[in-house]
């Protein structure tokens, strides 16, 4: 049984009472030698015996270079803590925690405390299609630093950005045409198969008539090109979740580039730590590579 000062009082106590050590270590679970080790440090120096904290002695191996490594990470691909110390573990090989990423950010006021994020999470599910084009999200969201409204079309297999824009208007016509370019552009390999929104009237026609069938332009469009349309649930984000994560990287990085189409080539060759730290776009064509080797043996058959 561990010593602690709590019971140290109790056995000074019964020491001053006249029991005998023996007696006080088979009622506390210790030793003899350690009764009376505390007992006379008591009576020579009126206090009681210092303990030390179990355990072995906490310490770090410092790697030469770490920490101008994780600055660079941060620098290039504006990093937090957890994905900088993903990606040391994964790729160099690094026993590295996130706290200690987190805390040389703290350092070069590259990161700030956030008490959200200070507990215990549930546990983190991953849902992606297998395949990339079998599904894609749309949404539109304003950026108050540059006044304008930004859509863009991100596959979910790969989170890979296939086209996008900045507008004055979140328009419908704006959205027909994202998905269109989109559509155009891959079909050769693949049409896209499904397309995720929220209920907005860029998407979805909230406004119905007296036999409750209008449809909206994007609708129409989509049963024309043969492309399901999915909706999210009201007021629930988290089902369209990958792109909210998008919204949250663009709003803090659009900064440090002059177009948007600059942006969504760096985003697009960016390590992504969702996708065990290759690109979107890597990922895209390699999610497409049994697609494109069975469009390819359809084609020999034909030979």
């Amino acid at each position: 049984m561990r010593l602690t000062y709590q019971k140290q009082v109790r056995i000074i106590k019964r020491k001053q009472k006249g029991l005998s050590s023996r007696l006080i270590a088979k009622q506390f679970g210790l030793s003899t030698r350690r009764i009376e080790q505390v007992w006379q440090y008591f009576v020579a120096k009126g206090d009681y015996l210092p303990l030390k904290t179990p355990g072995r002695r906490k310490y770090r191996k410092e790697i030469k270079g770490l920490n101008d490594k994780i600055l660079t990470l941060q620098k290039k691909y504006h990093w937090g803590a957890s994905y900088i110390a993903k990606y040391l573990r994964d790729k160099d090989g690094i026993a590295i925690g996130n706290c200690y990423v987190h805390d040389i950010l703290l350092r070069n006021n590259l990161a700030t405390s956030n008490l959200k994020k200070q507990k215990r999470r549930a546990p983190w599910i991953r849902y992606e299609r297998e395949h990339s084009l079998s599904l894609v999200h749309l949404d539109w969201h304003f950026n108050s630093a540059l006044n304008k409204w930004v859509c863009s079309v991100l596959d979910d297999a790969s989170r890979n950005i296939l086209v996008g824009g900045e507008y004055d208007q979140a328009l419908q016509e704006h959205s027909i045409a994202m998905l269109e370019e989109s559509y155009e552009k891959f079909k050769h390999i693949k049409p896209i198969e499904q397309v995720l929104t929220d209920h907005g009237s860029q998407f979805f026609a909230n406004k119905q008539n007296e036999d409750n069938d209008a449809i909206s332009g994007f609708q129409e469009y989509c049963i024309n090109k043969r492309i399901k349309h999915i909706l999210c649930k009201y007021k629930h984000p988290q089902t369209n979740g990958k792109y909210e994560k998008w919204n949250h990287t663009y709003e803090l990085n659009r900064k440090y580039f002059s177009t948007f189409e600059e942006f969504r080539i760096w985003y697009n060759n960016r390590p992504h730590g969702s996708l065990n730290f290759m690109t979107p776009e890597h990922a895209f064509y390699v999610k497409l590579q049994d697609v494109i080797l069975g469009g390819f043996l359809k084609w020999a058959e034909k030979i």
